[in-house]
C-alpha cells in the first residue's frame, strides 16, 4: 500500500530479511522513547533475529518504508483459544509494538500499518484484536473501529504486586 505523504512511504509485509530494520526499530523505540537499555544493538539484533525465526507462524511483521528507509512497523500475534463445539479452530491476535520514527509521524503511517495488521486478522480469521495503546496512539485505534471493553482485566506480572492488608 502506498502512502501519498512527500517522500513516499510504502508498508508491506516483513520477511526474515526485514530482521535487521525491525531490530533498529525496535531497539530505538524501547531505548531512546523508554530509556530500557540492557543489550546493546547488535546484540539485540542477533537474539531478535532468532527470536523471529522461531516465532514466524504466530509474529506477523509490517514495515513502512521511505526511500529505502524502514521507518515504522507493527506487529499482529495471533493466538491459538480454547476449541469449542461451534467453533473448533478459534485465534485471536494482538496489536503489537506499533511505532514510527519520530520524523515520520503524523503522516498516517500509523494508521496504514494498523489496517495491515486489520487486514492479516482478516484474512487469517482472527475473532477478535486486541491492543493496549499509549495515551497518545488510542485515538488512532479509535478511528480504526477499536473500541473500549469492560470485558477485559489486566494484570502486570513483571511489577511488584502490592496487595493492602485488610483493616
Amino acid at each position: 500500500m502506498a502512502l501519498t505523504d512527500d517522500p513516499p512511504v510504502t508498508v508491506r509485509r516483513a520477511g526474515i530479511d526485514d530482521a535487521a530494520a525491525l531490530a533498529r526499530l525496535r531497539w530505538l523505540w524501547r531505548t531512546v522513547e523508554r530509556a530500557e537499555y540492557g543489550l546493546s544493538a547488535p546484540e539485540f539484533e542477533t537474539a531478535f533475529r532468532a527470536w523471529w525465526r522461531s516465532h514466524q507462524d504466530s509474529h506477523i511483521a509490517f514495515i513502512a518504508q521511505s526511500e529505502g528507509e524502514t521507518v515504522g512497523m507493527a506487529w499482529l500475534a495471533v493466538f491459538e483459544r480454547i476449541p469449542q463445539p461451534r467453533d473448533f479452530r478459534r485465534l485471536a491476535g494482538n496489536v503489537q509494538s506499533v511505532f514510527v520514527l519520530d520524523e515520520y509521524r503524523n503522516r498516517g503511517i500509523g494508521n496504514a500499518l494498523v489496517d495491515s495488521v486489520i487486514a492479516e486478522a482478516r484474512e487469517r480469521h482472527v475473532g477478535y484484536l486486541i491492543v493496549h495503546p499509549s495515551r497518545r496512539a488510542y485515538p488512532l485505534y479509535e478511528r480504526l473501529g477499536f473500541s473500549p471493553t469492560t470485558r477485559l482485566l489486566h494484570m502486570e506480572l513483571d511489577s511488584p504486586v502490592v496487595i493492602a492488608s485488610p483493616e
